[in-house]
């Protein structure tokens, strides 16, 4: 998977303010899913290509509908072997489905939940205001399922026994198992019973 860092920049520019076409980028990249690092020149957000590159998509249209002139932006790639982005795109989709975002350790707030990575907090979970529907436990399950599949190359239903094993934990790696209904929404999918994925959720955990 390739990585990349966005930079930019919102104008008009105003020394200290950050005016309501600035906010409104910046909401539209924390409403992707991204945590970010907002500077006095300009800010900043990493992560998988294809999903940065969006979520700076939907800023740059969110800060165009609320007044700005131009957005000024730069893309670097970054080394995949980041482990702390690995760790944050892993989660961002358990985190959105749950009603929530990531954000950058200085725009903590008092009630955020630290993520932990080797013991270091390099991010925090906010709520935010939209309610948890239903369809976004599906959806974010939906998601990592399609993720699982596409790099066991078949369908959960279609795996043999071993596959399936791997499958349940590539899935718990990135916190399926945290969505409600999550074991009988997989045992379907791979046609098999809630205890079997329970022994094969134990078995990996229990070698971890």
């Amino acid at each position: 998977m390739v990585y990349a860092k966005v930079d930019f920049t919102v104008e008009p520019f105003t020394d200290g303010e950050l005016g309501p076409h600035v906010q409104a980028a910046l909401a539209a990249a924390r409403d992707s899913g991204f945590q970010l690092e907002v500077g006095p020149f300009g800010n900043s957000m990493s992560g998988p290509v294809d999903s940065v590159l969006a979520a700076a998509s939907a800023a740059v249209e969110a800060a165009f509908r609320a007044g700005a002139t131009g957005v000024a932006m730069t893309v670097t790639k970054q080394a995949s072997g980041n482990e702390t982005l690995q760790f944050l795109d892993a989660v961002r989709p358990v985190v959105s489905a749950l009603g929530a975002r990531i954000v950058g350790t200085a725009e903590m707030s008092e009630t955020a939940l630290p993520l932990r990575w080797k013991g270091e907090v390099v991010a925090g979970v906010e709520r935010t205001a939209r309610p948890v529907q239903t369809a976004g436990y599906h959806n974010g399950l939906s998601a990592l399922v399609g993720e699982v599949e596409t790099a066991l190359g078949a369908a959960l239903s279609d795996l043999d026994r071993a596959s399936k094993q791997r499958a349940v934990r590539m899935l718990d790696e990135r916190g399926a198992f945290l969505i409600r209904n999550a074991v009988e929404e997989v045992a379907d999918a791979m046609g098999v019973s809630r205890v079997t994925v329970y022994n094969y959720l134990n078995a990996t955990r229990a070698s971890s």
